[in-house]
């Protein structure tokens, strides 16, 4: 009976040094208001490379994220899906919209999704029929807000 206390105790000390041996997690800059592209150069730590001081929120910074990934893509790079961070949280610009989250690793949820026009609207701006033709072309709901000229 007095063996059970002991195992238990060794098995949470064990924990604790297993916990202390882990990987340190990215941490994204809480710099007020600057937006980031986070690189990822090979054999080193993150690199966080400002994008755009003076941002005023996180929409805005999704923005510049997305559109530096287009031109990414435009300039022949591979990748379908770059990260960012601003005041604190991780931004993931991928061709389906912007996911963000607190931390680098574990899930993300939706932010801002793309409208068939391109443009990063909030997911619930326009509704998807379940039973969608992707074999039609795709008209724009009446409710979003006119481009800018």
């Amino acid at each position: 009976m007095t063996t059970k206390p002991v195992l238990w105790l060794v098995a949470g000390v064990a924990c604790v040094a297993l916990a202390g041996c882990e990987k340190p997690a990215v941490e994204a800059p809480d710099a007020p208001n600057v937006c980031f592209h986070i690189g990822f150069p090979k054999d080193q730590p993150p690199k966080f490379n400002i994008i755009k001081k003076d941002v005023p929120s996180l929409e805005y910074c999704a923005a510049h994220l997305d559109a530096l990934r287009i031109k990414f893509l435009s300039m022949g790079s591979p990748r379908k899906e770059i990260v960012g961070a601003y005041n604190g949280t991780f931004l993931w610009s991928t061709p389906r919209g912007i996911r963000i989250s607190r931390h680098f690793e574990g899930p993300a949820m939706p932010f801002l999704t793309k409208a068939p026009d391109g443009r990063l609207v909030i997911p619930s701006a326009f509704e998807v029929p379940r039973d969608r033709n992707f074999s039609e072309p795709q008209t724009l709901p009446d409710n979003l807000p006119e481009k800018k000229k």
